[in-house]
């Protein structure tokens, strides 16, 4: 049998899994086929992009789509390329990398009569020895914010990073003996155990990263090349989160020269002595994995954190395992579930413990254990099936609504590698807005108030984009730019008045005008403790409906607020949305129109939702 760096990370979540991957014994002497292992590549890799693309978001990628992954992939080719050609920069040699695996180099290993194989993104030949260099489509933002938090003169949060640079790679502090007073080494090493969580997002490609060691060091011991073993370095090579691209084209791709502050749009990670650390424990995992193979027990096993439960790296059979968790109003609902909970004696129990144990739904869990109030009221209206509502709150946080009300909705492309000048890597590009005018309380038109921009290809639209929205909302009314979720347009509004500081006034006066929908429903504590309410209740959410299944997104509320519906519609969510968008390109002038056109219709759709959710609640509360 042959087992692929991916097998191996996906064989050891649990004994069920290499059961349910169909092996079967007679094939523990076949040999792995170059498309099987590309296949599994190609899969693990998009998962990447995605798992970088949503950090800072952090969307729900339960309902992520072949598509969305196949308009990322070129993407993900390009940055293995770019790292390739930046590396000569930082490392001696020659090197040998290519987007095709069948040409990158190879090591392999046989122990007790499985064969270990993995591939290398970028090989680095120097002299008698080289370098390993593995390509992840992530940024340094994910190394460079493990560390110690801290405010600099001005009040801003900063990150005294476990990370440090030294002539342009980065390195563990105490690799360069640099472990200062800032942070204490009891510090320092609390924080780098996060990179020996291999479930954490960090972790994850340390994990990976030391399987490969792994496999390569065993193909050196079993072909007399054990000299070889202390020589070599092992590199993350990953996308630097500070890199801004200066707008600057080679025809029509962009030139990803070194930008104006001096960094390379790609950054290295020395990790030698982190994945020398990791070593043993990969072989008592490979251990695990052999008895795995040898038992095949297809057994329900329990479920835990390795199922990866709302991840791009979710187990493929979570499903099969799963299947008796009810989809709505488990105790996976419960908000901030992931603390778990606490007896009055402050007895800990997780989550996972708790579903194991046959406690599952959400009324099963003993209310005692229930020490978060808005937990408790989740409880009391799925058990009585009452929706909670605090009227009181509802209605102050709507009369700080001003109008004219201008609701307002983007869809943004978040590409690994920017596209227009001053953007950075997975800069969430504003492609579309639409715009709903309500001038005075339930005065708005679906089709004459509303107002929309979709950039109709590939190219640099975002100033007439900017444009758009400066002649249709007006600064000087006294009126109130409505969002839900305002972190998002906030930052994206902050984020064009930087590139664009002609229009950075008006774009700030719009920051200053946005009022989150979200605020009325589920809450925010600072706004309705200005407006007199105590600490405790400005916490707890205003609304809440057993339908909601502990979500406050606004596909879920805008169903208990109006007969309005996303169903049947041919561009339903954000991910089918920048696909549409990302496929502009390959489309015939019919397809290109219809598509156009549905674009336009979900987008509109969203400001929509937003007038029927204040209609709605309004109505609420008379």
């Amino acid at each position: 049998m042959a087992i692929t760096k991916t097998n191996f990370i996906n064989y050891i979540r649990c004994p069920r899994y290499v059961a349910l991957d169909h092996l079967k014994k007679e094939k523990l002497d076949s040999f792995v086929t170059l498309e099987e292992y590309l296949k599994e590549e190609e899969e693990d890799k998009l998962k990447e992009i995605l798992s970088s693309m949503y950090d800072d978001e952090g969307n729900d990628l339960i309902d992520v789509t072949n598509e969305h992954l196949q308009v990322m992939l070129p993407y993900y080719n390009k940055v293995e390329l770019l790292a390739g050609f930046i590396a000569p920069k930082y490392f001696k040699g020659t090197f040998k990398y290519s987007k095709d695996t069948k040409d990158q180099e190879s090591f392999d290993c046989k122990i007790n009569g499985i064969r270990y194989l993995c591939y290398v993104d970028i090989y680095n030949e120097v002299d008698d020895y080289f370098n390993i260099i593995e390509v992840k489509a992530t940024t340094t933002k994910k190394y460079l914010n493990i560390g110690k938090s801290y405010k600099d003169d001005f009040g801003k949060k900063k990150i005294h990073s476990i990370f440090t640079l030294k002539n342009g790679i980065y390195y563990l502090r105490e690799d360069l003996n640099n472990i200062d007073e800032v942070m204490s080494e009891k510090e320092y090493f609390k924080y780098k155990q996060k990179l020996f969580n291999r479930l954490d997002p960090a972790g994850h490609y340390i994990y990976d990263l030391a399987v490969q060691r792994y496999i390569i060091e065993n193909d050196l011991k079993q072909n007399n090349m054990s000299d070889q073993i202390d020589k070599i370095h092992y590199y993350l090579a990953v996308l630097n989160s500070e890199y801004i691209f200066d707008g600057e084209y080679l025809g029509s791709e962009p030139n990803y020269k070194t930008d104006i502050n001096g960094n390379d749009i790609v950054s290295f990670i020395d990790l030698t002595n982190l994945t020398k650390e990791y070593l043993d424990r990969i072989d008592l995992d490979r251990k695990r994995v052999e008895l795995y193979i040898k038992t095949l027990k297809a057994d329900k096993v329990p479920i835990g954190d390795y199922c990866e439960n709302k991840k791009t790296t979710v187990c493929k059979y979570k499903d099969i395992c799963w299947k008796f968790i009810p989809k709505e109003n488990s105790i996976l609902n419960y908000i901030d579930n992931h603390h778990g909970f606490k007896d009055k004696m402050g007895n800990l129990y997780k989550r996972y413990d708790l579903i194991n144990d046959g406690i599952i739904k959400m009324t099963d869990i003993p209310v005692e254990y229930l020490n978060r109030e808005k937990n408790m009221i989740q409880y009391e209206v799925v058990k009585s099936h009452i929706p909670y509502m605090n009227k009181a709150k509802i209605k102050d946080g709507i009369a700080c609504i001003t109008y004219p009300i201008y609701h307002l909705d983007f869809e943004t492309f978040p590409c690994p590698l920017p596209r227009y000048k001053g953007e950075k890597c997975y800069t969430q590009s504003v492609f579309q807005f639409s715009l709903h005018i309500e001038k005075e309380i339930g005065i708005c038109d679906k089709e004459k108030d509303h107002y929309e921009f979709l950039a109709p290809d590939h190219k640099d639209h975002r100033e007439e984009l900017i444009k758009k929205m400066i002649k249709w909302i007006d600064t000087n009314s006294n009126g109130t730019i409505l969002v839900y979720n305002e972190s998002f347009e906030k930052t994206r509004l902050k984020e064009l008045g930087e590139i664009f500081p002609l229009y950075k006034n008006e774009l700030n006066k719009m920051r200053n005008m946005i009022f989150d929908l979200m605020y009325i429903v589920k809450t925010n504590s600072k706004l309705y403790q200005e407006l007199g309410y105590s600490e405790k209740e400005a916490k707890l959410f205003n609304y809440y409906h057993q339908d909601m299944n502990g979500s406050f997104s606004i596909k879920k509320i805008l169903p208990l607020f109006s007969n309005l519906t996303y169903k049947g519609m041919e561009i339903a969510n954000g991910v089918e949305a920048l696909v549409a968008y990302a496929n502009f390109p390959k489309l015939d002038k019919l397809d290109y129109e219809h598509k156009y056109r549905k674009l336009v219709e979900y987008c509109k759709q969203d400001t929509w939702a937003m007038v029927e959710i204040l209609k709605g609640l309004r109505a609420s509360v008379k």
